[in-house]
């Protein structure tokens, strides 16, 4: 997974960001119509973009900052043909393939989640986050996801 973001400190503890991430796959479950207890596993890729702010919990004279994280924007999965196995429904021991297609679409989600900011100095320093995805119409991401990120920051 890769990405970036672009934040802005209004307060010592409100800061507003905008942020583009991409996953090059995240594993999916679904029923498979018509056949009873069958489902097709698959792994699509997606570009999420989104906005939001962070809410930080400054400690005086700490270089660690906890913050909780809040953001809303896009999920967009591309077009993709997937090859899907699932148990044959007449001979349950063998298994069927067959080739998907799965059509291009951008779906609104919200985030939520939390963060720890260390400073090496003070314009320079990592951070950690765990963020859970809830996409909203969105097919085949529907459920739950998680992502758990860290990187550089330097601050202007």
């Amino acid at each position: 997974m890769g990405g970036g973001n672009v934040v802005y400190s209004l307060t010592k503890t409100f800061m507003p960001f905008a942020e583009v991430s991409y996953f090059p796959g995240i594993g999916r479950s679904q029923p498979l119509v018509g056949i009873a207890g069958a489902s097709q596993v698959f792994s699509l890729p997606l570009v999420d973009f989104n906005a939001g702010f962070h809410l930080r919990i400054p400690i005086p004279k700490s270089r660690i900052i906890p913050y909780g994280v809040i953001s809303a924007g896009g999920i967009h999965t591309p077009e993709r043909t997937f090859n899907v196995t699932y148990p044959n429904p007449v001979i349950p021991t063998q298994t069927v393939s067959q080739s998907v297609l799965f059509d291009a679409s951008t779906n609104f989600a919200a985030s939520f989640g939390a963060g720890i900011r260390y400073y090496t100095t003070e314009r320079l320093g990592f951070r950690v986050e765990f963020k859970a995805y809830k996409p909203v119409d969105a097919g085949a991401y529907n459920n739950v996801f998680y992502r758990v990120a860290g990187g550089f920051f330097y601050q202007f």
